[in-house]
């Protein structure tokens, strides 16, 4: 009796599988260590520039610990004057919030005024005496004061 033997191409077709995620994780790893050296080649190049640039005196003025904390002082002065600023105007919309109901009231008794002016003039314009009022005879509808 004999005994049936494997082929090697089912063994080498089992490997294949079984070694397929290293080898990705190989190539990743590659990939990355190929990045991570032309990152640290930019670095080098940028720190020897910064060098170069701090050793040529090309007239360029670095700001110092002084020109930092004169920035932030102004900017706290602008920010508080902003804050000021703001905190007034608050004021002047609240005093104006409680004003707004005594003003729309008075604007209401003063068009309710000028309306009715308005109605006395219109009835009086129909009652002013004209060119024709006055003749030396007048008529029967003549207004006369």
């Amino acid at each position: 009796m004999r005994l049936p033997f494997r082929s090697r191409r089912s063994a080498s077709v089992a490997a294949e599988p079984a070694g397929l995620p290293v080898l990705r994780t190989e190539r990743a790893l590659v990939a990355l260590a190929i990045h991570s050296q032309q990152l640290d080649d930019r670095l080098v190049r940028m720190e020897h520039r910064l060098e170069e640039l701090a050793s040529a005196d090309l007239g360029l003025e670095l700001p110092t610990h002084d020109d930092l904390l004169e920035v932030r002082l102004h900017s706290a002065r602008v920010s508080a004057e902003l804050t000021r600023v703001a905190i007034d105007l608050q004021a002047r919309i609240d005093d104006l919030a409680v004003q707004m109901p005594a003003v729309v009231a008075e604007d209401r008794r003063q068009q309710r005024a000028r309306t009715l002016a308005e109605t006395i003039l219109d009835l009086s314009d129909s009652l002013d005496t004209g060119p024709v009022d006055l003749r030396d005879d007048p008529g029967e509808w003549a207004a006369t004061a």
